[in-house]
């Protein structure tokens, strides 16, 4: 009941108001119905999402110890290009979620400090350390969103498929030079396996990593934010690299795919590799029905770079509650809820994701092989390795990532192309 400790403390001063007479009985008899109150959340999620079940079940849980109903507005993905305009048209939202570095960063201007009411429960000792550290500094040290449904990105394999291509544990690659040799392996035998698929929109995943491996994230941030491309030779080969494993034939056919064909050729038995985070295994068990066993490994170093394994993106979708909402500490309460404690183990059950609370420590067994890694990364990465740092330039670098794997483009006139464009 902690979790409802403002509601509670409001009811007390009622009740002492009563007694005290600060309130009289014929007043008090006036009062024919107490108005209803609420809080409007805007979702990140589908309402047919095993997501949404798990956040219904909070939403009735708090409505029943509370009296306070959460009116629930499922907008999906889409919710990213939606909520800035509702908020600026005056529309009423008390909360809403989207991807933690997103909502810290493009949507800060709309949200609350949330630091005074967490210290009440202590909640940033719930929250994983790296992702406190991530959200707070993007918020300028403002704790502006609370993760939930940690995720580790990197390349998430068919372990069947694996096997059924020739290869074992001994070929999991930490070079780039390995992984080129896998693809080709997989290329080359009897399988008709593809060695990786990808979807259109996470092909900055692919590139973000290879140009992080050569230069950092932070050197990355700092090549988007001073427009260096044509300057940074790294730059061109991290393009060139990429390119290659579309050139080559190592990719899917269909890759870049529309989403989520290309990751649910994993599952369907047609390709054996895809660069996600660790939701994948459950969105392509959900989709295709398959019950295969799944790998993970980082993705692999480059020859003389910066970073090598120890580099992995990490992050969290993340809650966060407007500024000028009526219902800032009951809409606080309510995504506490959802991030800690029995319902954060049932979010991490319902659909295979990483535990939020640092006090649930059990992983779920499809993202095992992801949990050495985890605990040995070093440099955390944020979305697409630092590609996203500006975010008025992510859209114009999508759009020539999609040009370059779809081999309408050179490494060259991917470089000119972006060296233009600022």
């Amino acid at each position: 009941m902690e979790k409802w400790r403002s509601i509670a403390v409001g009811m007390s001063c009622l009740s002492m108001l009563f007694a005290a007479g600060a309130i009289t009985a014929s007043a008090s008899d006036e009062i024919t119905e107490i108005p209803e109150q609420s809080i409007v959340y805007w979702s990140m999620w589908e309402e047919d999402e095993p997501q949404a079940d798990v956040i219904k079940e909070a939403a009735q849980a708090y409505e029943e110890a509370t009296g306070i109903s959460v009116e629930i507005q499922w907008k999906g993905r889409g919710i990213q290009s939606l909520i800035g305009p509702a908020l600026d048209a005056g529309e009423q939202i008390d909360l809403f979620d989207d991807d933690y570095q997103r909502m810290a960063q493009e949507h800060k201007e709309y949200l609350a400090e949330l630091e005074e009411m967490a210290d009440t429960v202590d909640y940033e000792n719930h929250i994983m350390p790296v992702l406190l550290e991530q959200v707070e500094g993007w918020g300028n040290g403002e704790l502006l969103a609370m993760p939930y449904q940690p995720y580790i990105a990197g390349v998430w394999y068919n372990k069947d498929l694996w096997e059924e291509a020739g290869l074992t544990e001994q070929d999991i690659p930490d070079t780039w030079e390995k992984l080129i040799r896998v693809c080709r392996k997989i290329k080359n035998s009897d399988s008709g396996l593809s060695a990786m698929t990808c979807d259109e929109e996470y092909v900055n995943l692919l590139y973000g990593y290879q140009l992080a491996r050569y230069l950092g994230q932070e050197k990355v941030q700092q090549l988007i934010r001073n427009c260096t491309w044509s300057q940074i030779p790294e730059a061109k080969q991290a393009a060139a690299d990429i390119r290659t494993l579309f050139l080559a034939g190592y990719m899917s056919e269909i890759a870049p795919a529309q989403h989520p064909d290309g990751q649910n050729e994993v599952g369907d038995g047609e390709a054996i590799m895809v660069v996600q985070g660790s939701w994948i295994p459950n969105e392509v068990t959900e989709a295709t029905g398959s019950d295969d066993s799944w790998g993970f490994f980082p993705w692999p170093a480059v020859k003389d770079g910066a970073d090598g394994t120890e580099g992995v993106m990490i992050g969290a979708q993340g809650f966060g509650v407007t500024k000028d909402s009526q219902m800032k500490q009951e809409a606080f309460d309510f995504a506490y809820s959802i991030c800690t404690g029995e319902t954060d183990m049932k979010m991490t059950e319902a659909v295979n994701s990483i535990p939020a609370d640092t006090d649930n420590t059990q992983w779920p067994e499809v993202l095992a092989d992801a949990v050495p890694y985890m605990e040995e990364m070093s440099k955390p990465y944020m979305w697409a390795a630092g590609l996203e740092a500006d975010t008025d330039y992510k859209e114009q670098i999508q759009s020539e990532l999609l040009k370059l794997t779809r081999l309408e483009e050179t490494s060259d006139e991917f470089i000119e192309n972006l060296s233009s464009m600022k």
